[in-house]
């Protein structure tokens, strides 16, 4: 049997395999590898229950790579292609390196802003993670045949390979004309029987501090005025399913089927019928991947890309997403994607929203100068509170240290002495030895 594999290691990736597996590859054998989190798990019996994939297969990130060689070994055999998304995944990096060693066509899947401009972000992942040298191990660009793209035209580096479309109004379409196969999507996601959600605004939190990229207190600083600026409407907040920045003042995942993916959301909103229902007019992000998706996903709005912001307070900003609001701009004229560079441009873009969109947003919430050196000065205290606790740990424990070292040279000497003694005897009894 000749298989088409898909290593999923988000729900992102489950979604983009439902819709190749009931589209390009529908009479295709299919096999799907999970790897086990808690943003995969929930899919595994479902996934199991649908029979879309031949098999399903559960990859602990714990096992030695070691355990599963005649697993992978067996795939490779009977393998046509392997699609795979992101790095990060070292069994499905080994698995990546493995296909391109026996020939098996390895398949660059889009997962978002990774896929549009993988080489630069993989680079900039490499040197922002602590780990990241182990966690890429076994990723190579060489071993790539091709890259599948929900828009090849948003692609922002020289392609080494070809690009090809993932035809999402097929998908679109054959759902909406067989309702067996949307039951189906809606069981995998979850999506049986839920509301319409309600909001002007969405808001896509990220995770930064967990990527030590921001402080957590610069970043819910970042959210809190974010959020305030849209309080005077209806503001729907997707917390990310990574983490979420216990210090935040507001409540996020605040509409239905929020911890639901929010791109199988869009999806099944488009399924509905007549003419789907309403999704919200603008949505705001520091960075998410989400926010690239929902254009993708057939949206039109406002986007508001706000990584220059959180830029003036981490010394780190992703070059890679202007590159793609400009390709996006181009790509989708009937909508409005907005970065702006610092506070007063982003006043004057929701300015100009406002009164697109007939709001009387909080601009008042907007920070000035002395609100971002009051910050910085509160956050400096609060390290250099905690650098001066960890000094005060540091002195009351050196007497201990000391006892302690004091000890361990007691118990040297004790043990030379020892070993003397037992050197002296040991001469005594080879010349008593040698004597009798």
């Amino acid at each position: 049997m000749s298989a088409v594999l898909f290593a999923c290691g988000t729900e992102y990736h489950v979604l983009m395999a439902f819709i190749l597996a009931t589209t390009t590859y529908a009479e295709s054998p299919k096999i799907l590898l999970l790897y086990a989190t808690n943003r995969t798990l929930p899919y595994l019996e479902r996934a199991r229950a649908l029979g879309i994939w031949d098999d399903v297969v559960l990859i602990e990130p714990d096992a030695p790579l070691s355990a599963y060689e005649p697993l992978f070994t067996d795939l490779l055999q009977r393998a046509v292609a392997l699609h795979t998304f992101t790095w990060g995944f070292p069994h499905f990096n080994a698995l990546m390196a493995r296909s391109h060693a026996a020939g098996v066509p390895v398949i660059l899947t889009d997962e978002g802003l990774h896929t549009y401009s993988p080489q630069r972000r993989f680079a900039d992942w490499l040197a922002q993670k602590h780990d990241g040298t182990v966690l890429a191990q076994g990723f190579t660009f060489e071993a790539i045949r091709e890259i599948w793209l929900l828009m090849p035209a948003l692609f922002a580096e020289t392609p080494w390979c070809p690009l090809r479309a993932i035809n999402l109004a097929d998908f679109l379409s054959i759902c909406r004309a067989d309702p067996t196969l949307r039951t189906r999507f809606d069981y995998l996601f979850d999506l049986e029987n839920i509301e319409p959600f309600q909001a002007e605004a969405l808001y896509f939190r990220q995770y930064f501090p967990l990527l030590e990229v921001l402080p957590p207190e610069i970043d819910a600083w970042l959210d809190d005025r974010v959020t305030a600026l849209f309080s005077p409407v209806r503001l729907a907040i997707k917390n990310h399913p990574a983490w979420v920045n216990p210090r935040v003042t507001r409540a996020g995942n605040n509409f239905p089927a929020a911890d639901r993916p929010w791109e199988a959301l869009l999806l099944w909103a488009q399924m509905q019928r007549p003419g789907g229902i309403s999704l919200p007019r603008v949505y705001l992000s520091l960075t998410s991947s989400a926010m690239l998706k929902t254009a993708l996903l057939g949206v039109t709005g406002t986007f508001l890309f706000l990584h220059r912001l959180m830029a003036r307070y981490s010394g780190w900003q992703d070059a890679t997403i202007d590159d793609l609001v400009e390709r996006l701009a181009a790509n989708f004229p009937q909508a409005h994607f907005v970065a702006p560079a610092n506070w007063e441009d982003l006043r004057v873009a929701l300015t100009e929203l406002g009164h697109r969109e007939g709001w009387q947003l909080n601009l008042d919430a907007l920070p000035t100068a002395r609100d971002e050196i009051a910050l910085l000065r509160d956050v400096s205290l609060t390290y250099w509170r905690q650098s001066r606790e960890q000094a005060r740990r540091l002195h009351n424990l050196e007497p201990e240290v000391n006892a302690l070292r004091a000890q361990v040279a007691q118990k040297e000497a004790l043990l030379r002495e020892v070993v003397r003694l037992m050197t002296l005897t040991a001469d005594i009894l080879k010349k008593d030895l040698g004597e009798g």
